[in-house]
């Protein structure tokens, strides 16, 4: 009985002193920064999922502001902008209250200062409008060409940002769209949908 009790104490004394020595490591490596996650040549996050792409706020109304050098594609843009944000559950302000916006963007030259990377006058808008985010929009459509089979194939590119009231800036590069249509305003249109589309994804 004795014996066993020995033996018994002396593997626990063995694990012990296991236990001790690795949490010392452990230890030892914390301060060292070894274990400070892609600093450490061992840490594999491959498998982790990555959140520097953040979504739009789900809570407040989005305001949409889009810009181009044809009135028409603008229009047209922010028409699917708009439509892309409600079919994904997303709530748009009222039509009242993104006139003044609008008016309030050109006057602080909001729009321009964020391209730039200045987003405070956007955060500003935000607040004063009790908006939960703005997305900006630049949208350019080249002129469609025939094709191989005799239709017309159109390039349209644009360009998205969007600015939430918390501060945290989305998108911001360019999304270029290519599509085939009958006619040339077919092509363009579907060319625009298509950049639209590429666009949004970045955001959401």
């Amino acid at each position: 009985m004795n014996m066993k009790v020995k033996i018994f104490a002396l593997l626990m004394s063995a694990v012990m002193i296991t236990i001790i020595s690795s949490d010392e490591s452990h230890s030892a490596m914390l301060k060292k920064g070894k274990l400070s996650g892609n600093n450490d040549p061992y840490y594999d996050d491959s498998n982790i999922p990555h959140t520097n792409r953040r979504i739009l706020p789900r809570r407040g109304d989005i305001a949409v502001i889009v810009e181009g050098d044809n009135k028409q594609h603008v229009a047209m843009s922010e028409a699917m902008i708009i439509s892309e944000l409600i079919n994904h559950g997303y709530r748009v302000v009222d039509e009242a209250k993104m006139r003044r916006i609008k008016m309030a963007a050109a006057r602080a030259k909001a729009a321009q200062y964020a391209w730039e990377g200045n987003i405070a006058g956007l955060l500003k808008l935000n607040g004063n409008y009790s908006a939960a985010a703005t997305i900006l929009a630049r949208v350019h459509a080249g002129m469609p060409e025939v094709n191989e089979i005799g239709a017309y194939t159109g390039t349209a590119s644009i360009r998205i940002l969007a600015v939430t009231s918390g501060c945290v800036k989305l998108g911001g590069e360019i999304a270029q769209g290519k599509a085939v249509g009958y006619t040339v305003e077919e092509a363009r249109q579907n060319a625009i949908n298509d950049s639209v589309s590429k666009g949004l994804a970045k955001i959401f």
